[in-house]
């Protein structure tokens, strides 16, 4: 039987499949051979399909390109992408960091044109109050210099002219010449107001519709001692608080008396500031007070000068600075519910634990005033819309969470000024043109608080019993008798010499007015200090001020 030879006439074109189908072709030729055991011969056609498969085999391995080669040149290839992205990252490495750099040139070019603005705006603003404050020297100057020449002419004031003048003692209290308070201030009444969301809602009201809404509110007190009370404008201030005016002064007062009937229904947190009249008090021992026992202290304050000021309500007291304990004497503020007490007191001087203490009228304006939230003067951080500002860095930050705290190191910069120190730093110069303008304050202050004109009717001052002529008590003088101003010569009438310079013209005449009301019809001669006090006034004026060794602390960082 003949052997079936297998046939391969085609190959196919890729070289791998030509070399798995010549593979396979030559095995099973192979194993024909094998099987047959060479018993027949292999045919010639089978041959030439072996040759011809192997020959284009080997041609087209001739003609595939060298594995090594190509080899060679994928690892060439590889080596220089790889330089070429190394480059390519240090390129764009440079890149970035031109970029950053340019973007910090910008910032601090707009930082510096910023800065130059504001100091620009500033160095105006300086000017201008600057030109205020010389105008306002130049006046002050003005005044005094043609003041001079008028008492150089009329020298000493006579006995005569002085008791016709009615001037009274150096440093005493004449109700009559204290300025009183503008008309409008004692129509006034201010509200303050803790309720952010109150203080909102009313922001949002205009003039016209607060006024009808506090109306309405002391008309549904229900209360008949104001609600007949009108209200003739209503304000709302910088600081969320109330400015309210009345028709009279009268109806003021029944408005703080009576203020828990109609207060609250104007909005919740609110309260009516009863108005308080200060009094500083030089060299009082810390040890002496315990500011924790404050009750105590207010009565034993009370109890001590109660001769002067019988009636007297004080509302606070407390250090005039808050490093105060650290101090063996320092400055305390006692705010009264009265101008005549605080006047009173301003006169007498302070009496605490048997001693008598210096006094002057407090005056909160005297006072540099900046603002913790933003740095700048004239403002406090509760009627601050600004940005807020660090103190130390002047950063839009909070000074309590400056990186400076934690230990970082943080460049110093001013908010008010740019400078190179912190925002509280009495080098600043911002802070030092404040100081100055508050010292002028200080100086060009009235003496005494201003008294209205219905309480200067009710003010009672008190004099030592010794000053004043004896009288017969069993025959006082008759209400309508009138008062002879003749001067006493007798020694008896002038009686013993005093150095005091605390007597009161005033104080006199309400001692000698209480004796009018009985049924003597004995006249009784008014007493006129003696010729000598009269003439020493301005010297005694000039002498207590040029004596005065306390003075109120101007710069200082607390609110008092």
């Amino acid at each position: 039987m003949a052997t079936p030879w297998p046939r391969r006439s085609t190959w196919p074109i890729p070289i791998d499949e030509h070399a798995t189908n010549l593979s396979a072709f030559l095995r099973e030729v192979l194993s024909l051979i094998e099987r047959n055991g060479g018993q027949q011969p292999l045919p010639a056609d089978i041959v030439g399909d072996i040759i011809r498969g192997a020959l284009t085999f080997v041609l087209k391995t001739q003609h595939s390109p060298d594995l090594g080669g190509l080899s060679d040149a994928l690892n060439v290839a590889r080596t220089e992408a790889r330089a070429t992205a190394e480059s390519t990252a240090r390129t764009l490495d440079q890149i970035k960091q031109e970029l950053k750099s340019t973007v910090e040139l910008v910032q601090q070019s707009a930082t510096k044109i910023q800065q130059n603005g504001n100091m620009a705006e500033e160095a105006r603003a300086a000017a201008k109050d600057a030109t205020e404050v010389g105008k306002a020297t130049l006046e002050i100057a003005r005044e005094i210099r043609n003041k001079r020449p008028q008492e150089q002419a009329n020298g000493p004031m006579s006995y005569a002219a002085a008791a016709a003048r009615g001037v009274p003692l150096a440093g005493t209290y004449n109700a009559q010449s204290v300025k009183k308070p503008s008309a409008q201030t004692q129509r006034e009444v201010i509200m303050n107001i803790r309720d952010p969301l109150t203080v909102q809602s009313l922001r949002t009201m205009n003039p016209s519709n607060l006024k009808m809404h506090v109306q309405r509110a002391i008309e549904q007190s229900g209360n008949e001692n104001i609600v007949n009370v009108k209200i003739v404008s209503s304000n709302q201030l910088k600081s969320g608080d109330l400015s309210i005016k009345t028709a009279s002064s009268r109806e003021v007062e029944a408005l703080r008396q009576f203020a828990d009937d109609w207060a609250h229904r104007i909005g919740s947190g609110t309260t009516v500031q009863i108005p308080m009249f200060g009094v500083l008090a030089h060299g009082i021992r810390t040890s002496t007070m315990d500011m924790s026992k404050l009750d105590e202290i207010r009565a034993q304050i009370l109890q001590d000068n109660r001769p002067f000021i019988p009636r007297a309500e004080i509302r606070h007291i407390g250090w005039l600075t808050r490093d105060a304990t650290t101090k063996t004497a320092t400055t305390i503020t006692i705010e009264f519910t009265k101008p005549e007490d605080a006047n009173k007191i301003i006169d007498e001087g302070l009496i605490w634990q048997g001693e008598v203490f210096q006094c002057e009228r407090y005056e909160r304006q005297c006072r540099v005033k900046q603002c913790f939230k933003c740095q700048r003067y004239g403002h406090i951080g509760t009627q601050c819309k600004a940005a807020t500002a660090c103190g130390h860095c002047a950063q839009e930050h909070d000074t309590r969470d400056c990186p400076s705290r934690a230990g970082q190191a943080v460049t110093r910069k001013c908010a008010a000024c740019r400078g190179e120190h912190e925002a509280w730093n009495r080098q600043c110069p911002t802070r030092k043109d404040e100081i100055v303008k508050a010292r002028t304050a200080y100086e060009m202050r009235p003496r005494y608080h201003p008294v209205s004109q219905t309480a200067g009717q009710n003010v009672q001052i008190d004099i030592p019993t010794s000053t004043i002529q004896r009288r017969r008590t069993s025959q006082p003088v008759a209400a309508t008798q009138p008062m002879q101003l003749t001067r006493n010569r007798s020694q008896t009438g002038r009686g013993q010499k005093r150095t005091n310079a605390g007597t009161n013209v005033d104080s006199m005449d309400q001692e000698i007015s209480s004796t009018q009301g009985s049924a003597s019809q004995r006249p009784h001669r008014q007493i006129i200090p003696s010729r000598r006090a009269l003439e020493s006034t301005g010297l005694n004026t000039r002498a207590i001020q040029n004596n005065s060794s306390h003075h109120m602390e101007i710069d200082s960082n607390d609110d008092a």
